[in-house]
Order: C-alpha cells, then sequence, then structure tokens
C-alpha cells in the first residue's frame, strides 16, 4: 500500500477541495445558529452546495484517480455524482423555508443537516474502499433518521424517525459484518485491491462464504434502496418527514446507495457470481410487481409516491444486472428521477398546511380552480409514468434496452423487461389516476379544501424542474454525453489506480 507522506496528505486535501467546502458550509451554518443569525442560513447552504458542486464538476479529473491513501475516488464519475447530489440539495431548498413556515416549524438545524446528508452521500457513493462506504452510508443516514424524526411533538413523526432508525440499525449491522468477512477472507477492504484477478478469485473461491459476506452486504444495499423485501419502513417513513425532505430522501439518499452499489458489482466484477445478479434480478422482480400494485391501491399521495419509488428501485436494479451499461442508464435514470420526484414532493408540500391536505380526495377539482397549479404536478406524474416525450420515458428506455443489450442474465433479460414494462403500465395507472381527479373529478362539499400556497422560491422551482424534464426528454444526450464520458475515464483509470496502491 501506498505509504504515509505529508505530500501525499497534501495532494489527497487538494483532491477533496469540494468535500472540504460543503464540511465548511455545514461547520458555518451551524455556528451561525448558534450565534442567532438565522435568517441567511437558506441562501449559505444554498452558496455552499453551488461553490461545491461547481468545484467537484469542472475541476474534476475525467479519468479515474484516488485520495487518502486508496480510500476515496475524486476522478471518473465522482465528480458528476458529487454534482448530482448538490442539485438535488439545491431543489429541495427551493421548497423547504416556505413548507417549514407554514407548518408554523422552523427548525434552523436543518440546513446544516441538509449539507452534512450531502457529504456523506458524497462518501458513501464515491469511496474506493468498503470502510469508507460504510463511514459515508452512517454519516447520511444519521442526518436522515433526524430528518424522519423533525417534529419532536407529532406522533407520526415520531414513528417515522423510529422505524428507519430501528431497521436502518439492523441493516448496517449486515453490512458491515458481511464487510468483515470480505476482510477475512482476503484481507483487504479497498475496491482496486479487491479488484485484482487473484484475490478476486480467492473471495470467489471462498464458496458459501462468499456468497454470506456478498449476501450480507448486498442487504444492507438493498434497505437504502427500498427493496422487496426490505422496503417495509418506507411508506411510514415518508409520510411523517416534511414533505420536501422525503422527496430528498427518496432521490438523493437512493441515488448515493445505487452508485455505491454499482461501483461495487463492478470493481468486483461480480457478474462473475451468477448467484449475486440473480439475487439481485429476483429482487428487482418482486420489488417492480409488489410497488406497483401496492401504489395502485393508496389514498394518500406521499404513500402513494413512497409506494411508486419502490417500484422504481426495482426497475434501477434491474438495470445493474447489465453490469457496464446499464450501470451508466442507472445514473441517467436517477438524476431523471430525482428532478421528477423532487418536483412531485415539492408541490404537494405547496398544498400542505395538515396533514388531510395530502389525501387524493382533497386534490380533487383542482385543475378547475388552479389550473396551472395540477397542470404542473401533472407534467411531474405523467414523467413519473413514464409518457413521452418526456424525461421519465427516456430514462426507462435507456435501462429497459441496456437490460436487454447488455444483461449477464440473457435469456432471463427479455422476461424481467416484459416485466419492467407491464409494471410501469400499473405504474401509469395510479400516477394518471391523480390527474383524473384533479382535472375531471369534483370535490365533495364534506372534503377537505386545499388552501394553495404561490411562493415565489417554490414557485420558480416547479417552474425550472418542469422545464429540466421538457428539455432533457426531448435532448437526453445533454445528460447522456458527459456520463458516457466519466464512465469511460473511470475505466481508463483503473489499472493506475491498483498499480499506485500495490507500491
Amino acid at each position: 500500500m501506498e505509504s504515509f507522506s505529508l505530500e501525499t496528505l497534501s495532494a489527497s486535501s487538494a483532491q477533496v477541495l469540494p468535500m472540504l467546502v460543503l464540511l465548511g458550509t455545514g461547520l458555518l451554518l451551524m455556528m451561525l445558529d448558534a450565534f442567532n443569525v438565522r435568517k441567511p442560513l437558506p441562501w449559505v447552504a444554498a452558496l455552499g452546495l453551488l461553490a461545491s458542486g461547481a468545484m467537484a464538476y469542472f475541476g474534476g479529473s475525467s479519468s479515474s484517480s484516488i485520495a487518502f491513501f486508496g480510500m476515496m475516488e475524486t476522478g471518473g464519475i465522482a465528480p458528476l455524482v458529487h454534482l448530482f447530489f448538490c442539485i438535488a440539495a439545491l431543489f429541495t431548498l427551493f421548497f423547504l423555508q416556505d413548507y417549514l413556515g407554514r407548518q408554523d416549524k422552523n427548525i434552523p438545524d436543518v440546513y446544516a443537516l441538509l449539507v452534512f446528508a450531502v457529504l456523506g452521500m458524497i462518501l458513501f457513493a464515491n469511496a474506493n474502499d468498503l470502510i469508507m462506504t460504510f463511514i459515508g452510508l452512517e454519516t447520511m443516514s444519521i442526518c436522515l433518521y433526524i430528518f424522519a424524526a423533525l417534529y419532536k411533538t407529532e406522533l407520526r413523526s415520531n414513528e417515522s424517525g423510529l422505524k428507519y432508525f430501528l431497521l436502518g440499525a439492523f441493516a448496517s449491522a449486515f453490512m458491515l459484518f458481511g464487510i468483515s468477512l470480505i476482510y477475512g477472507i482476503t484481507g483487504y477492504t479497498n475496491f482496486s485491491m479487491l479488484a485484482q484477478t487473484e484475490v478476486l478469485e480467492k473471495l470467489i473461491a471462498a464458496g458459501p462464504l462468499f456468497y454470506v459476506a456478498s449476501g450480507l452486504v448486498l442487504v444492507g444495499f438493498l434497505f437504502k434502496v427500498a427493496a422487496f423485501p426490505f422496503h417495509n419502513w418506507t411508506p411510514d417513513v415518508y409520510t411523517g418527514t416534511p414533505t420536501p425532505l422525503a422527496g430528498f430522501m427518496a432521490t438523493a439518499g437512493k441515488l448515493a446507495a445505487f452508485v455505491a452499489l454499482g461501483v461495487f458489482l463492478q470493481k468486483l466484477d461480480i457478474s462473475k457470481a451468477d448467484k449475486i445478479i440473480q439475487m439481485i434480478a429476483l429482487a428487482s422482480l418482486f420489488t417492480m410487481i409488489y410497488g406497483n400494485i401496492v401504489a395502485a391501491r393508496q389514498s394518500n399521495i406521499k404513500r402513494m409516491l413512497a409506494y411508486s419509488s419502490v417500484a422504481h428501485s426495482g426497475y434501477l436494479l434491474l438495470g445493474l444486472t447489465a453490469p457496464d451499461i446499464g450501470f451508466q442508464a442507472v445514473v441517467f435514470y436517477m438524476l431523471i428521477y430525482t428532478l421528477m420526484n423532487i418536483g412531485a414532493f415539492g408541490m404537494v408540500g405547496m398544498a400542505e398546511y395538515k396533514f388531510e391536505d395530502t389525501e387524493m380526495e382533497s386534490w380533487k377539482g383542482l385543475g378547475k380552480s388552479h389550473p396551472w397549479f395540477a397542470g404542473g404536478m401533472a407534467l411531474f406524474l405523467f414523467s413519473l409514468a413514464g409518457i413521452p416525450p418526456l424525461a421519465g420515458f427516456m430514462s426507462k428506455y435507456q435501462v429497459f434496452t441496456s437490460v436487454i443489450q447488455g444483461s449477464v442474465l440473457e435469456s432471463s433479460a427479455v422476461f424481467l423487461t416484459t416485466v419492467a414494462i407491464l409494471t410501469s403500465v400499473v405504474g401509469a395507472y395510479y400516477y394518471i389516476r391523480l390527474i383524473v381527479m384533479m382535472f375531471f373529478q369534483d370535490r365533495s362539499e364534506e372534503s377537505n379544501k386545499l388552501r394553495l400556497n404561490f411562493n415565489q422560491l417554490a414557485t420558480a422551482g416547479v417552474i425550472i424542474l418542469a422545464l429540466l424534464i421538457v428539455i432533457l426528454g426531448v435532448f437526453p444526450s445533454l445528460v447522456l454525453s458527459p456520463i458516457d464520458q466519466a464512465f469511460a475515464g473511470s475505466t481508463e483509470g483503473i489499472e493506475s489506480t491498483v498499480t499506485a496502491l500495490s507500491k
């Protein structure tokens, strides 16, 4: 392994400067809160996220490069993923301040926690070592646990926080046990070292112990992406979490988990282990079917979006069965899904003063009384359903075609893709059902009446997200080209990374 030196430490610090900007922003937000300077908190958080994302993307290396003695990946896809996390948090800020103000829950800690959550996601997704993967996971998770239990005096929030924390702790324990077994078999936790042919052969030769270790690590990942059968926390947690933060949790947290899982599968070349890919395919199959069927039975919008996020996890897991092009399609899908879902959750939050406002019954006739608002929500729902020419259609198309072209499952790939398309039809039903309620049904006299709030910042967020969904649906190459270049650079630099670590 590379020996410790101040020169290497200094060079590594320069490589992770965008992350240090986030760390400094989070600490500054805490200090401002401590000294009762709370009005500029959202703007300080936004500037920190914007600066960090820009520095990572424009200053990042196009080829794979490591920092801190092989612990962190700072090149290849890492700068692009870093930017995606910052974008997700920035769009969340468009809706968050107004939402908390209307709920009379102005909690200043939330802005520092949002920044630290992004920092944890970056560590989790861009780790080059299983130890760093776990540290990033826990940093992210602690912030998300607090988001789920943010309203300390409300029973629903306490329930969501407790469920998420207890189940998340179990999942983390499973993952850590799996990591310890991998280390016991090989003597390594570093991805670049584990990817070496002789080490990988030694790992696979462990037979049942290898599958137990990989399965335990996989349990941790499947919990974080809310895949069947580790999904039960999702609807209750999203229901109790403040709505814009639920959107952030459902998108950025899931993006981090899918990128980390994709890196784990790619760098360890798990495609050689058929049983692991079969486990992922089986989880994908049940997740797609269960998530869509249960989502179709929901009468609450937040619970419907929660179960639909389970279904989307099924499509994304299916993409990971195609080792190279599938992973690229998954990253594209997750960016588009982030834009769609933050927009949908944000608009639900704009109409929410009390819990009853999230019931579908309350949204009947909204297209007649507030056509522009209902139209914006309909755009996000159509995109989530995969209706062309919106970006949601292109994201599904990329994943499904990548599975048919490159899945290691071969004969099963067509069957699984067919199931994915059929379950997408079920998904279209429950998204369009809400649109029908808004535009073609009248609200009954006894049902709850929405009090819509058109805050300027939240409205601007909706408009920008809607434009992005339309533009990326027509011109997907605006995102696909940078993703292709990032993955090409990541592949080119792997050999030099292994050589550096072996010195």
